[in-house]
Protein backbone atom coordinates (compact mmCIF):
# COMPACT_ATOMS: atom_id res chain seq x y z
CA UNK A 1 0.00 0.00 0.00
CA UNK A 2 1.85 3.34 -0.78
CA UNK A 3 2.68 5.49 2.34
CA UNK A 4 0.11 8.23 1.13
CA UNK A 5 -2.80 5.85 1.03
CA UNK A 6 -5.21 4.98 3.88
CA UNK A 7 -7.22 2.24 4.00
CA UNK A 8 -10.11 1.71 7.14
CA UNK A 9 -11.51 -1.69 7.96
CA UNK A 10 -13.99 -2.11 10.73
CA UNK A 11 -12.57 -3.34 13.99
CA UNK A 12 -15.31 -3.32 17.08
CA UNK A 13 -17.58 -1.23 19.29
CA UNK A 14 -17.99 -1.17 22.61
CA UNK A 15 -21.71 -1.52 23.91
CA UNK A 16 -22.37 -0.55 27.83
CA UNK A 17 -25.34 -3.05 28.55
CA UNK A 18 -27.66 -2.60 31.06
CA UNK A 19 -27.41 -5.52 32.29
CA UNK A 20 -23.95 -7.74 31.17
CA UNK A 21 -24.84 -11.92 31.80
CA UNK A 22 -28.28 -11.18 29.59
CA UNK A 23 -26.52 -9.25 27.11
CA UNK A 24 -23.62 -11.65 26.41
CA UNK A 25 -26.54 -14.79 26.50
CA UNK A 26 -28.54 -12.56 24.11
CA UNK A 27 -25.79 -12.11 21.66
CA UNK A 28 -24.95 -15.90 21.55
CA UNK A 29 -28.34 -16.94 21.44
CA UNK A 30 -29.37 -14.96 18.81
CA UNK A 31 -26.30 -13.66 16.60
CA UNK A 32 -24.15 -17.05 18.11
CA UNK A 33 -21.38 -14.70 19.37
CA UNK A 34 -18.80 -16.29 21.97
CA UNK A 35 -17.02 -14.77 24.42
CA UNK A 36 -13.35 -15.28 24.02
CA UNK A 37 -9.64 -13.84 25.04
CA UNK A 38 -9.41 -10.71 26.17
CA UNK A 39 -7.13 -8.70 28.14
CA UNK A 40 -6.93 -8.38 31.75
CA UNK A 41 -8.83 -4.75 31.77
CA UNK A 42 -9.72 -4.77 35.44
CA UNK A 43 -13.06 -4.01 34.71
CA UNK A 44 -15.91 -6.60 34.20
CA UNK A 45 -16.07 -6.72 30.21
CA UNK A 46 -16.62 -9.60 27.96
CA UNK A 47 -15.19 -9.61 24.42
CA UNK A 48 -18.16 -11.60 22.01
CA UNK A 49 -16.55 -12.96 18.95
CA UNK A 50 -17.72 -13.63 15.44
CA UNK A 51 -15.70 -16.67 14.33
CA UNK A 52 -12.40 -15.80 15.29
CA UNK A 53 -12.84 -11.74 15.15
CA UNK A 54 -13.78 -9.60 18.38
CA UNK A 55 -16.94 -7.72 17.17
CA UNK A 56 -18.29 -6.13 20.50
CA UNK A 57 -16.89 -5.50 23.76
CA UNK A 58 -19.76 -5.51 26.46
CA UNK A 59 -19.25 -4.10 29.75
CA UNK A 60 -21.69 -2.06 32.44
CA UNK A 61 -21.34 1.89 32.54
CA UNK A 62 -20.96 2.26 36.83
CA UNK A 63 -18.92 4.56 38.16
CA UNK A 64 -17.69 1.88 40.39
CA UNK A 65 -15.75 0.01 37.13
CA UNK A 66 -13.86 3.18 36.45
CA UNK A 67 -14.03 2.31 33.21
CA UNK A 68 -12.73 5.75 32.39
CA UNK A 69 -9.10 5.24 33.49
CA UNK A 70 -8.98 3.41 30.10
CA UNK A 71 -11.66 4.82 27.41
CA UNK A 72 -11.66 8.25 28.92
CA UNK A 73 -14.77 10.19 29.79
CA UNK A 74 -18.12 8.32 29.95
CA UNK A 75 -21.57 9.71 29.99
CA UNK A 76 -23.38 7.59 33.22
CA UNK A 77 -26.54 9.30 32.45
CA UNK A 78 -27.09 8.62 29.01
CA UNK A 79 -28.60 4.76 28.52
CA UNK A 80 -30.80 4.73 25.64
CA UNK A 81 -30.83 3.00 22.86
CA UNK A 82 -28.01 3.35 20.02
CA UNK A 83 -27.36 7.52 21.46
CA UNK A 84 -26.26 9.37 17.57
CA UNK A 85 -25.85 6.00 16.20
CA UNK A 86 -28.79 4.74 14.68
CA UNK A 87 -28.38 0.91 14.42
CA UNK A 88 -25.30 -1.54 13.74
CA UNK A 89 -25.31 -3.62 10.66
CA UNK A 90 -23.65 -7.39 9.93
CA UNK A 91 -23.52 -8.97 6.71
CA UNK A 92 -25.35 -12.44 6.86
CA UNK A 93 -26.18 -15.87 5.05
CA UNK A 94 -28.81 -18.17 5.82
CA UNK A 95 -31.95 -15.62 5.98
CA UNK A 96 -34.97 -18.36 6.35
CA UNK A 97 -33.06 -20.06 9.66
CA UNK A 98 -32.67 -16.78 10.64
CA UNK A 99 -36.02 -15.79 10.27
CA UNK A 100 -37.31 -19.01 12.12
CA UNK A 101 -34.55 -18.17 14.94
CA UNK A 102 -35.75 -14.89 15.75
CA UNK A 103 -39.84 -16.24 15.91
CA UNK A 104 -38.94 -19.04 18.01
CA UNK A 105 -36.79 -16.72 19.93
CA UNK A 106 -39.78 -14.44 20.42
CA UNK A 107 -37.89 -11.36 18.71
CA UNK A 108 -39.99 -8.84 17.03
CA UNK A 109 -38.53 -7.82 13.66
CA UNK A 110 -39.03 -5.46 10.68
CA UNK A 111 -38.08 -7.09 7.37
CA UNK A 112 -37.12 -4.27 4.59
CA UNK A 113 -35.99 -4.56 1.01
CA UNK A 114 -36.17 -1.73 -1.97
CA UNK A 115 -36.48 -4.33 -5.00
CA UNK A 116 -35.45 -7.83 -5.60
CA UNK A 117 -31.92 -6.27 -6.50
CA UNK A 118 -31.56 -5.15 -3.42
CA UNK A 119 -30.01 -6.80 -0.03
CA UNK A 120 -32.85 -8.36 2.42
CA UNK A 121 -32.84 -6.34 5.24
CA UNK A 122 -33.68 -7.66 8.89
CA UNK A 123 -33.90 -5.19 12.14
CA UNK A 124 -34.83 -5.49 15.63
CA UNK A 125 -33.37 -4.20 18.85
CA UNK A 126 -30.83 -6.32 21.36
CA UNK A 127 -31.83 -5.95 25.12
CA UNK A 128 -30.19 -2.68 25.26
CA UNK A 129 -32.54 -0.96 22.95
CA UNK A 130 -29.44 -0.94 20.55
CA UNK A 131 -30.86 -1.33 16.70
CA UNK A 132 -29.26 -4.27 15.28
CA UNK A 133 -29.48 -5.10 11.09
CA UNK A 134 -28.91 -8.03 9.51
CA UNK A 135 -27.79 -7.81 5.60
CA UNK A 136 -28.67 -10.76 3.31
CA UNK A 137 -27.16 -10.43 -0.49
CA UNK A 138 -30.28 -10.37 -2.59
CA UNK A 139 -29.26 -13.51 -4.75
CA UNK A 140 -29.82 -15.38 -1.52
CA UNK A 141 -33.44 -13.30 -0.72
CA UNK A 142 -34.28 -14.31 -4.37
CA UNK A 143 -37.44 -12.45 -5.45
CA UNK A 144 -39.01 -12.88 -1.52
CA UNK A 145 -40.32 -9.15 -0.54
CA UNK A 146 -41.46 -8.07 2.46
CA UNK A 147 -44.46 -9.96 3.58
CA UNK A 148 -47.76 -8.12 4.02
CA UNK A 149 -48.31 -7.13 7.46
Amino acid sequence: MPENEIKISFDHYLLFAKNLDETVKWYGDVLNMRPGPLPDFDVPVFWLYLEDKPIIHVTERKKENQIESYIGKVDYENDLGSGRIDHIAFNCTGLEKMLSKLDGLNIEYTERRVDTQSRYQVFFFDPNGVKIELDFQADEAGNRMIPDA
